[in-house]
């Protein structure tokens, strides 16, 4: 699986060895190797009206929601949960719904400036592709009343692709090269409270898989985004 240049710091939170010690510089180091990223998205969003950011978090709301139909989608197939009139109108729209899912996670993406390789996009894009042949299989295997195997069967190998192309976009179109350097004396003192709050999310998934503790949170909270190495990581101390 393809890496990114400059990983996303909740990613590293979420991937860093429980059994490594911590070192805020390290992860001062992956928040400023991302800032430009992060300094560029937060301009966005604060340029945006009150209209503009209810409706980002309405289409993230719906993203969500679809992607639970797509999920309630697979079992229902599997489970053959509808056997009248209303199963094809059901799955064109839950198979439709689940392309809404992934075109959720995939624009927001695209418009990320150097765009860095996602784990959760390609995650989601394998879900929605397990979730098609799946019940794609279903529909094979099954004998349904109320529909041909065929009238069923195109919904899926339309998200099918659209998965695979959405995967395959993903893997083209990542930057390979890592964003401009951002030195901590160059940002503004609204740029340093910006990265700081993002810090403070890639803490909090630390502290909740024990790799923070609990009472050393508040201090390494407080800590400057200075990126070089603590002396403890350094085994000085």
């Amino acid at each position: 699986m393809p890496k990114a240049a400059a990983v996303q710091p909740n990613e590293w939170a979420t991937t860093h060895d429980v059994f490594t010690p911590f070192d805020i510089g390290a992860l001062n180091r992956v928040v400023l190797d991302y800032a430009q990223v992060e300094l560029t998205l937060a301009n966005r969003w604060y340029r945006r009206t009150a209209l503009g950011r209810t409706l980002a978090v309405a289409g993230f709301s719906c993203t969500i929601i679809c992607l639970m139909v797509a999920v309630g989608l697979g079992f229902l197939m599997l489970a053959g949960g509808i056997e009248d009139e209303a199963l094809p109108t059901v799955v064109r729209a839950g198979a439709g719904l689940s392309g809404c899912a992934l075109l959720g996670f995939f624009v927001p993406w695209l418009l990320t400036p150097y765009r860095q390789w996602d784990r959760t996009l390609n995650g989601i894009a394998v879900m929605i592709l397990a979730i098609a042949a799946v019940s794609l299989g279903a529909v094979l295997v099954r004998h349904w009343e109320y529909a041909s195997k065929s009238a069923l069967a195109v919904p899926f190998i339309l998200l099918a692709a659209f998965a695979v192309g959405v995967m395959v976009a993903h893997a083209r179109l990542r930057s390979t090269e890592k964003p401009p350097v951002v030195s901590v004396e160059s940002l503004s003192p609204r740029d340093v409270e910006i990265l700081r709050k993002v810090r403070w999310r890639a803490l909090r998934i630390l502290r909740s898989r024990n790799v923070v503790a609990y009472k050393d949170f508040d201090g390494y909270d407080n800590a400057s985004l200075d990126p070089t190495p603590s002396e403890a990581a350094d085994g000085k101390v």
